[in-house]
């Protein structure tokens, strides 16, 4: 019986065996291998098939192996191949295919390896603040996506550049809570990618400055006098305020003012005199002007002569 198990058994070990050792052949004789990550080229390397007369290589490029092309024909000595003017951040499809003769003398084709390389990452671009949410006190910032990024590391500060978050985040959107309504934030990002064993990051991104519209104090018309006053937001550089006789559309500039003005009266607007029997709507927009380029809060919200209630224009 035993030896009846083991002439069963043996043939089956072998294949096993026989199955082990070309599989790790394979593995170790075949495959590419990205080398000197760079943000606008990919290089992969491979070690010639053993055994062979290898007469040439053709390697294809493409953003997946059904959108794959021929990218270029190598000689049989090559090894390497580097794929130039590529955007940083982005992922591409590599198949390298060889051709060899027997010692017959007849023709075959093989493959050496595929797979999907990345450049390394390059700097963050379009950083800005895509909500404020006013009264929960939370503002969401957004940025371009880089295709290949594995992730992105972001630091936001208040108007001191003292550091109130430093974090990680898979996705193009980073979140601040408990921040004040009257106060100025930055924030810069970067991306980072997991490239031949090891984390690349891309240049940090341009400051992106966060902030909302000021909270008005009051707003009243008297007489042919029309007076706004609002809370001053640390770190801005500015003001605008903006009147018109309707809540969403007809919005004139009346007034741009400084860092320290906080208040202003009017009595006119586009050429007519203001009147106590007309209803007014007025926003301001917050300003911070960096190396002469002016950021602004946007507006949220408006707010009107008669109730004193504001409504939000989306």
């Amino acid at each position: 019986m035993k030896t009846y198990l083991k002439k069963l058994l043996l043939p089956g070990m072998l294949l096993t065996l026989l199955l082990s050792f070309m599989f790790t052949s394979r593995a170790s004789a075949y495959g590419l291998t990205q080398i000197n990550p760079a943000p606008d080229s990919i290089t992969v390397q491979w070690t010639a098939p053993t055994g062979k007369n290898v007469t040439g290589y053709t390697v294809y490029v493409g953003t997946s192996y059904s959108d794959r092309a021929p990218f270029a024909n190598l000689p049989g000595n090559a090894t390497t191949v580097t794929i130039p003017n590529l955007p940083a951040g982005c992922e591409r499809y590599i198949r390298v295919e060889y051709a060899y003769t027997s010692s017959t003398g007849r023709s075959y084709n093989d493959y050496i390896g595929y797979d999907d390389f990345k450049t390394a990452p390059g700097k963050v671009t379009n950083v800005h603040q895509s909500k404020w949410w006013y009264f929960i006190k939370t503002f969401d910032v957004e940025w371009d996506e880089q295709p290949a990024a594995d992730g992105y590391e972001y630091i936001i500060c208040n108007n001191k550049n003292k550091t109130l978050a430093s974090s990680t985040t898979p996705s193009e959107r980073a979140s601040l809570n408990k921040v004040s309504n009257s106060m100025v934030y930055n924030i810069r990002v970067r991306a980072y990618a997991d490239i031949a064993g090891q984390r690349l990051y891309g240049d940090w991104s341009d400051l992106c400055y966060c902030f909302t519209q000021p909270r008005l104090k009051s707003l009243k018309v008297s007489g042919n006098k029309l007076t706004v006053s609002w809370g001053k937001v640390a770190g801005a550089t500015g003001y605008d305020v903006y009147v018109s006789t309707k809540p969403k559309t007809g919005y004139k500039k009346v007034k741009s003012v400084g860092k320290n003005v906080s208040s202003l009266s009017i009595t006119k607007l586009k050429g007519k005199s203001i009147s106590s029997k007309k209803k007014y709507f007025v926003y301001v927009e917050t300003k911070k002007k960096v190396n002469g380029q002016v950021n602004k809060s946007g507006r949220l919200y408006y707010w009107n002569t008669k109730n004193k209630s504001y409504e939000y224009f989306d």
